[in-house]
């Protein structure tokens, strides 16, 4: 049974290669790192601190809700390796004067793999399936800042297996609208698995991050630098090429994206971004042209809005993201 669940995970792996891991396993539960806002993906990836309109902002940082329109659904998808599903959802709406509330939903379905014994008979097909369901509240402590909170359950389906697993991510937004800049502070997958494949027990993909975003006074240009993997500072923590030399500003730059908005109008940008740890990690045979950097924009209408970024979070490809937000 061994034997089954490594090669499951392994293809779960595979199909994911999640950027925040580079190509090392180190949690069933890596999906919780993709992106889900065009937008954020388009600034590197993990800009918790620049907020827009949209609803999928707060799956990177549940304060961010306090910025989203009220009453909005979204919708959001991501293009992957061979026939894997990304999708999800997400509903925002006002709870009080200073609070409002949110849902979301998360999709990961790898496809159909043949079940093969190790003399490479072929005994029939089996199906990977990820997914996680939050709740979202925020709430305005000061007129500058905002905290949220999110609680998910995290469901995984791998063949005959289950997992299930409870996680909370937090979140703080300090906002100074005169001055054009915005700090905020992440904590997410913070809890643990209830039930594990096989029995076999393993920590959720938990990442603290800070970022500051800053609007350039009389210029329609925002710039965003964010660090995360904040717990992180160890080498087996990173993918390193072979013969690749390992020092500490190797480590300590894999921290940082960076990212650029370029607001034309109060409804349209383009954006894009840099983020030095996929550069480094999904970098393979010297082959480094454009990995790592990412682009977007985004068109916002009374009661639509509409985002799309090209990033690259996997060796093998680049990956579109795409939002479609409407208020009901």
């Amino acid at each position: 049974m061994k034997e089954k669940l490594h090669s499951v995970l392994t293809i779960a792996a595979l199909s994911l290669c999640t950027f925040a891991s580079g190509q090392s396993l180190q949690s069933s539960m890596e999906f919780l790192k993709l992106p889900v806002s065009a937008h954020q993906a388009a600034l590197g990836c993990q800009a918790i601190s620049a907020s827009d309109h949209s609803p999928a902002q707060f799956l990177a940082n549940p304060a961010l809700l306090s910025e989203a329109d009220t009453c909005m659904v979204g919708l959001n998808a991501m293009t992957w390796i061979g026939s894997t599903t990304v999708a999800g959802a997400q509903f925002c709406n006002v709870l009080g004067e200073r609070s409002r509330y949110g849902f979301s939903a998360r999709y990961v379905d790898y496809g159909t793999s043949n079940r093969t014994l190790p003399d490479a008979t072929v005994t029939g097909t089996f199906s990977s399936k990820d997914m996680a369901l939050g709740i979202s509240c925020s709430y305005m402590l000061t007129d500058k800042l905002s905290g949220g909170v999110t609680g998910n359950m995290v469901f995984s389906h791998y063949a005959s297996m289950t997992q299930a697993a409870v996680g909370i991510d937090l979140g703080l937004y300090w906002n100074d609208t005169d001055n054009g800049v915005s700090l905020a502070v992440t904590a997410r997958n913070l809890g643990g698995q209830i039930k594990a494949f096989e029995n076999e027990f393993q920590k959720m993909p938990f990442d603290l991050t800070a970022g500051i975003t800053w609007k350039l006074e009389h210029s329609p240009l925002r710039l965003t630098a964010t660090m995360d993997g904040l717990t992180e500072w160890d080498e087996k923590d990173f993918y390193f090429n072979e013969n690749q030399k390992i020092s500490k500003g190797q480590i300590f730059r894999r921290h940082f994206s960076f990212g650029a908005d370029f607001m034309l109008t109060d409804r349209l940008y383009i954006a894009g971004g840099c983020n030095l740890r996929n550069r480094d990690e999904l970098s393979g045979g010297g082959k480094r042209a454009f990995t790592g950097f990412s682009i977007g924009t985004g068109l916002k209408m009374n009661r639509l809005g509409f985002d799309i970024s090209l990033g690259q979070y996997q060796v093998s490809h680049s990956s579109l993201v795409m939002n479609f937000a409407f208020r009901i």
